[in-house]
């Protein structure tokens, strides 16, 4: 695939960056192909559809990396990386962050959780240090070999200590290096509105359809003064639930013919999955 674009350059212009979450080759390749113009790849989706678990620190960076290379492989979106609380104290983020630019991430995302850690809508989250969290940030901050690469740190300090406390921890964060921060699961829009005024650097906002944060729009978020906003999970409730209605379809009635309106056309996935140009070199 060609050269990906910069997300740090992206960033310099002022409307807000929409990142919808991709897991895999084919979503990959769906979601450049509709004109996203950045993905996420999150560990809610990873763990979900590769594995069959809940997103609470069960899948390891070696997995991570792996299903990242899956996405960068067939697209050239630049791809934000959910890295969970880096996979270790110092040497695991350094490793982390290594591994993460050799495999394509334009953007790699630090939480300040203890480990195992839980998803960020989940409750009975519990988070590390400031102090050791700084660590992490510049120890991200200093690996990186490639300057255009992102380093964003999450806090879900919010739901165990309240408002204040996560904008500070991302202050700090900021001040550590971070180039963007990241308070994840506001319970109303004037938590949303605090955390884009009080926090030192851009921040990222979190659009999980059926977490705890109210749904706004990009536009919305913008005005805010939000710069960038990810649909972590989106593509695994509708999948789901569609998955969910084939299975009930099939076996309420023996065909999935009553689904037909929702298919690709095998000709069209194939394109889609890029025969022709596999063709061609053949």
């Amino acid at each position: 695939m060609s050269a990906r674009p910069s997300l740090r350059e992206r960033l310099s212009d002022p409307s807000i960056v929409v990142a919808l979450g991709v897991h895999d080759g084919l979503t990959a390749r769906l979601a450049q192909r509709a004109g996203v113009e950045a993905f996420y790849h999150g560990g809610y989706a990873a763990a979900a559809h590769h594995h069959g678990l809940p997103d609470i620190g069960m899948v390891g960076l070696e997995e991570m990396v792996e299903s990242v290379r899956r996405v960068t492989l067939v697209s050239t979106a630049p791809v934000i990386v959910d890295c969970d609380t880096g996979y270790g104290a110092i040497a695991g983020v350094k490793r982390t962050v290594q591994e993460m630019e050799r495999a394509g991430a334009g953007a790699i995302q630090i939480e300040d959780q203890v480990f195992p850690k839980r998803c960020g809508h989940m409750e009975g989250k519990e988070v590390i240090p400031v102090d050791e969290m700084v660590l992490k940030i510049r120890a991200a901050v200093a690996t990186r070999a490639d300057p255009e690469t992102l380093v964003i740190a999450r806090t879900d300090a919010l739901q165990p200590h309240g408002l204040d406390e996560a904008i500070d921890r991302c202050n700090a964060y900021a001040e550590a290096g971070a180039d963007l921060a990241f308070v994840d699961a506001p319970r109303s829009r004037e938590h949303l509105e605090e955390i884009a005024r009080r926090v030192d650097v851009p921040s990222v906002a979190n659009m999980s359809e059926t977490g705890r944060t109210p749904a706004l729009s990009a536009d919305e978020l913008q005005e805010l003064g939000y710069r960038i906003v990810i649909f972590p999970s989106t593509q695994t409730w509708v999948f789901a639930r569609a998955y969910e209605e084939l299975c009930k379809e099939l076996l309420r009635t023996g065909t999935t013919a009553g689904l037909a309106e929702r298919f690709m056309p095998f000709d069209e996935v194939n394109e889609l999955l890029g025969i022709e140009e596999l063709e061609r070199v053949d």
